[in-house]
């Protein structure tokens, strides 16, 4: 009885590790790289959301929040690729909006973060995945990139990218 009660505790435990959900070639290739999961990332430039799962801006409009798969044109000028990006894992974020202006509004006009198209690990995932489908971006002789910190595991609570 005893092994059995092990069998189901030990069953359990490893569906709970097998189950750890990564995002990484969702992500879009504008995002900073180091991140292994990201619901939303907090643009604070702009003061709006990106939801990765639904490739949708959350942005403010009247008053109201927009969902929308392009930025209004108020943003014309704006460029998602040197923006500063903080990575927000919780559900509808834009509701705590206060709290990130406050907590994040310190990273407005920065740049400099390295993104997912520049990161050696993504382009071998996006290239293994075209790799399947039948093409190739392979590259001649593209050189290695040093390893970043993996900030694996940060998927309980809200991290500035960095």
């Amino acid at each position: 009885m005893l092994s059995l009660f092990a069998a189901v505790l030990l069953a359990g435990h490893v569906k709970a590790q097998v189950n750890v959900n990564v995002n990484i070639g969702s992500q879009p290739e504008w995002g900073p790289s180091g991140y292994n999961h990201v619901d939303y990332y907090y643009l604070p430039d702009i003061n709006a959301y990106y939801n990765i799962s639904t490739a949708q801006y959350i942005y403010l409009l009247n008053n109201k929040w927009h969902f929308a798969k392009k930025l209004p044109s108020r943003y014309k000028n704006y460029n998602v690729y040197n923006a500063y990006k903080v990575v927000v894992n919780r559900e509808k974020p834009y509701q705590n909006n206060k709290q990130d202006i406050q907590n994040y509004g310190k990273y407005k006009g920065q740049t400099g973060q390295q993104m997912l198209r520049d990161n050696q690990d993504y382009k071998n995932i996006k290239n293994q995945g075209n790799s399947k489908s039948g093409k190739s971006n392979k590259k001649t002789k593209e050189p290695s990139e040093k390893k970043t910190n993996s900030r694996q595991g940060q998927n309980k609570s809200d991290k500035a990218g960095h």
